[in-house]
């Protein structure tokens, strides 16, 4: 059953390659897929599980065709409304209402400089202390100094810090506005600087997730935009993220050293493990869940936040954990995280609704125009099954505020807003 996975994924791959001649985001999601699988295979056949969050032990490894086949149906299912758009057909994105897109680029900019001087008085301590003590200080529940300073914020700009997360869509704008409208390269270098606001905090609790995180979402926006970039602007672009994508190397493999090289596996074996446990976690999930214990924290983050008071923090994952008698805080892909939640009926349940959601958003294939605020909200679940080869992106509150942002630029997109003078009113009713 290990093999089948890869096999289905690479198939799927080769086939939306072949329909749509080329690279397309729907290929790279399918491409991820068959990569973890590709790894699964060697987690197994490399006697890595049983270690480094792979649930089942080598040992004792029972893998059955039921939940083999949701989950590579259920996977299909959330990539296949992403297929609907042909980058090749795709001539432009218009905005109706350039002054909202501006203010809330603007918005984001402010956040991000909010999120810079959370940071900036313990970044490089952190840098230069002991990363594994640092990480194992986290995963306890202690807080990262940023956010200690955080609680010293007046309540409105602490609420501000909320729309944190929402600096991720600077990155869309960013390829927006670089592709289809002229601003000075001064604006744009602060929108990119806004999308990585969540890879500088990351560094708070020494995390890989945010850059890769970020690394997975610049690549998807770079198969889609790449058609529209001139060659000056593809030069820019390459000597301005190398520095970048050098200390993200440095840094990730710093990390990883920290917490895996004094496995038996290594390093190595260990980044094997992350990446390649998704499949066998959900088969664990499938096995070994107890689905009397339904709880939507995670699927509807801001109800269960300010209603219900409860959050999907390591405390509240620590209980879980005891109710389920096994250590939940794994990868299991996105569908892993909601069959736990929510129970195998709710997965199919949410997996569907997400495929509605989807089809209603993109409406038909091979588009030629899309407004920004549907790019928007396509980049948004995009993120679901492209980072869903880990687990579910958007299961903290925080993220609420980030899909509000996008429905609110969806939905006026649908309306064009034309401001005029009280002088030209004036002389309209004359």
């Amino acid at each position: 059953m290990i093999y089948i996975p890869f096999l289905f994924f690479s198939i799927l791959t080769v086939y939306l390659w072949n329909k749509h001649k080329g690279m397309d985001v729907c290929v790279y999601m399918s491409g991820l897929y068959a990569f973890t699988a590709f790894l699964c295979i060697v987690v197994v056949l490399g006697e890595l599980a049983g270690d480094g969050g792979v649930m089942f032990d080598e040992f004792i490894m029972e893998i059955s065709p039921v939940p083999t086949v949701l989950y590579c149906l259920f996977i299909t299912i959330g990539i296949m409304p992403f297929s609907l758009l042909y980058k090749k057909d795709l001539k432009k994105i218009t905005n109706k209402n350039p002054t909202i897109t501006m203010a809330l680029s603007i918005f984001l900019i402010c956040i991000a400089f909010l999120n810079l001087y959370l940071v900036a008085g313990s970044t490089m301590e952190i840098l230069s202390g002991d990363l594994r003590s640092v990480r194992l200080e986290h995963g306890r529940g202690l807080e990262s100094p940023a956010d200690i300073k955080a609680q010293s914020l007046p309540y409105i700009i602490g609420f501000l810090n909320y729309f944190k997360v929402s600096t991720l869509l600077a990155l869309p704008l960013f390829f927006y506005y670089i592709c289809f409208e002229k601003k000075p390269w001064w604006f744009l270098s602060l929108l990119l600087f806004a999308s990585l606001s969540l890879p500088i905090y990351g560094i708070q609790s020494v995390d890989r997730t945010e850059i890769v995180f970020f690394g997975m979402m610049f690549i998807s926006c770079l198969i889609l935009f790449h058609q529209y970039l001139s060659k000056k602007i593809k030069r820019i672009l390459n000597l301005s993220l190398i520095p970048f994508a050098l200390a993200s190397v440095v840094y990730l493999g710093a990390v990883t050293e920290a917490r895996f090289g004094d496995r038996e596996s290594g390093s190595s074996g260990g980044l094997v493990q992350y990446g390649g446990q998704n499949f066998l976690n959900f088969c664990f999930f499938w096995e070994m869940g107890d689905f009397n214990y339904i709880t939507t924290e995670r699927e509807f983050p801001l109800y269960n936040h300010f209603v219900l008071h409860k959050d999907n923090n390591a405390d509240r994952r620590e209980e879980r954990s005891g109710q389920q008698g096994f250590f939940m805080s794994v990868f299991a892909s996105y569908i892993g995280d909601v069959m736990l939640d929510l129970s195998p009926i709710g997965m199919v349940i949410w997996c569907l609704c997400f495929f509605v959601i989807s089809m209603l958003v993109f409406k038909k294939p091979h588009r030629e125009e899309l407004t920004l605020g549907e790019y928007l909200f396509f980049f948004y679940l995009s993120a679901i099954p492209i980072f869903g080869i880990f687990y579910y992106r958007y299961m903290s509150f925080h993220y609420t505020f980030m899909l509000i942002v996008v429905l609110f630029v969806y939905i006026t997109d649908k309306y064009k807003f034309i401001y005029s003078r009280p002088e030209e009113e004036s002389a309209t009713d004359l």
